[in-house]
């Protein structure tokens, strides 16, 4: 089943927001690592049911400007607005061949796959494909998929996987049934009334224009 994988968040000092958040929450958070290929780098904190917290930031300007990845270009969009904050998050799929074929077949246009990989600080590799839906007439993006290369992205040392956990996104979108429509192609067993159900939580979408997540207590916004 589809799961929520991560929440990315831009931010102009990574470290720096990763470590406040987790000096007012008493977690635990991590240095990810750096894409050369994308002129980012990020920090992380892990949570209980399987998903994590990504601080994103740019450390190569020219190169995060040439990339044609679009959560990069979305990356930079953010950056020369200077918002920090979230602005997309990760759907965790199996099959990602299979749902480019109910994509194609349903005429939704994406773009992808895209490869991944950094090295992460103990110095193993960590790879994964990403796969971007698109609909230019929505005025937010739709989440990006992940299928990671083996294991998926957790901490070697249990003590980072902090006791918090995802429970809801909530989006606000111009078109709440064409998004969702597009999602119950993604995964064709998760629509229900007006939210999406994942496997460790749910996406909410209403009209408007904004992104909120939940971990238990915690809300980014």
């Amino acid at each position: 089943m589809t799961a929520f994988d991560h929440l990315v968040i831009h931010s102009f000092n990574p470290k720096q927001h990763e470590e406040l958040f987790s000096q007012v929450h008493q977690f635990q958070g991590t240095a990810g690592g750096r894409h050369d290929a994308w002129g980012t780098h990020n920090h992380l904190a892990f949570m209980q049911n399987n998903c994590y917290i990504e601080w994103l930031g740019v450390d190569d300007e020219a190169v995060a400007r040439s990339s044609d990845n679009p959560l990069i270009q979305s990356t930079i969009q953010t950056y020369d607005q200077k918002h920090e904050g979230p602005f997309q998050f990760a759907l965790r799929v199996n099959h990602l061949d299979d749902i480019m074929n109910r994509l194609t077949q349903e005429q939704v246009s994406f773009a992808g796959p895209f490869p991944g990989q950094r090295t992460k600080p103990d110095g193993s590799e960590l790879a994964w494909r990403m796969l971007f839906p698109m609909d230019e007439s929505l005025n937010r993006p739709l989440p990006f998929l992940i299928e990671w290369d083996g294991d998926i992205n957790r901490p070697g040392d249990s003590s980072l996987i902090n006791q918090g956990s995802f429970s809801n996104i909530q989006i606000g979108v111009n078109d709440p049934d064409r998004f969702l429509d597009t999602l119950s192609i993604i995964d064709p067993s998760c629509l229900k009334d007006d939210h999406i159900i994942l496997d460790n939580g749910q996406i909410s979408v209403e009209t408007g224009d904004h992104l909120v997540a939940q971990f238990e207590h915690i809300t980014f916004k």
